[in-house]
């Protein structure tokens, strides 16, 4: 290999052969041949990243190999954190400098708000299932994805944006980011999970819905399983789910993983404390770990729960019995 320093691109596309008769080409490297098996060797052929690489001598296979499996020079990472909502991401977005937090609610809505009188102010992406993925003919976007069948336009995007870490252009648009975020939670549903959604007789916006409250509720995947199996038994017997996420979503409350008298009696429809059923909308972006649980539910006697400040789930047969956990917790 040679020495100094090399700036190369590895186009969008690009499969790895293609790159490793370029780069000898280029005389980045010496041998495509070599670098395409060794590539193939560490298992690093099916991860290799577009964008462009700056390389510092000494140049070697095994640093070129290196040097694509990270963000590029125009590129960047993002980390959306599970239970997230549409506020965090707007905040981490302001935060990190790349938009400001008022043009990732214009896009996608504002948590706990029905737009159905509201038209005006709705999200400009638009879920129209009719429409092809990209701008519409007023300049918003359209996205025809499965997930956004029946999802409900007067609502936001709260729940699809699936937490995970990206690579991103630096200077990728706001829209395509989103995008990205949706279309990773397309991907994530898999034909055998829909087929069980049609054998439950619920939507995937249902399994969203209670996903979401699962994920600001309990922390374990054990957890949530057996928090699941209780909800949807409460819901079934048209039971106030009385979970205090939703509550702390329709008052825009964190920190704290109880709710006051008044947070309770906020008449807000998210508020699950006062109205029974699952609320309007998802109240953050749930994990895959979370939309599973919500989906394959583990069977329990419990019809009460709760969680304590350190994170400990204590359940209850009876009211009496989980109004005893909550002295023991308060």
């Amino acid at each position: 290999m040679g020495a100094g320093k090399v700036v190369f691109e590895v186009k969008a596309g690009e499969n790895v052969t293609e790159l490793a008769e370029r780069l000898e080409i280029e005389q980045v490297i010496r041998s495509a041949w070599l670098f395409k098996k060794y590539l193939v060797w560490q298992g690093l052929d099916k991860k290799i990243n577009f964008g462009e690489f700056e390389l510092v001598a000494p140049i070697t296979l095994a640093r070129v190999a290196d040097v694509l499996s990270r963000p590029g020079l125009n590129e960047r990472e993002i980390t959306i954190i599970p239970g997230w909502t549409i506020r965090d991401i707007a905040q981490y977005f302001e935060f990190n400098g790349m938009f400001q937090a008022e043009e990732l609610t214009e896009l996608v809505g504002l948590p706990a708000v029905s737009y159905k009188n509201w038209k005006e102010g709705a999200p400009k992406l638009s879920s129209d299932p009719s429409a092809s993925l990209g701008p519409s003919r007023d300049g918003s976007l359209r996205t025809d994805l499965e997930i956004l069948e029946d999802k409900p336009w007067y609502v936001s995007y709260e729940g699809y944006l699936a937490p995970e870490t990206y690579r991103i252009y630096k200077n990728a648009k706001l829209e395509d980011i989103v995008l990205k975020l949706i279309q990773q939670r397309e991907q994530e549903i898999t034909d055998e999970m829909r087929q069980e959604m049609g054998k439950q007789g619920k939507s995937f916006y249902d399994i969203l819905i209670m996903a979401s409250i699962l994920e600001r509720e309990v922390k374990s995947e054990k957890d949530k399983r057996l928090a699941a199996d209780i909800l949807w038994r409460r819901y079934n017997k048209n039971w106030a789910l009385q979970a205090d996420s939703t509550v702390h979503y329709a008052v825009n409350k964190s920190g704290d993983v109880f709710t006051t008298k008044e947070d309770r009696d906020s008449n807000s429809p998210w508020n699950t404390y006062k109205y029974p059923g699952l609320p309007p909308s998802p109240i953050s972006n749930p994990s895959l770990e979370s939309i599973k649980a919500a989906l394959y539910p583990e069977k329990n006697d419990y019809w009460y729960f709760l969680t304590t400040p350190e994170g400990e789930v204590k359940y209850a047969k009876i009211l009496d019995e989980h109004n005893a956990n909550r002295v023991e917790v308060y």
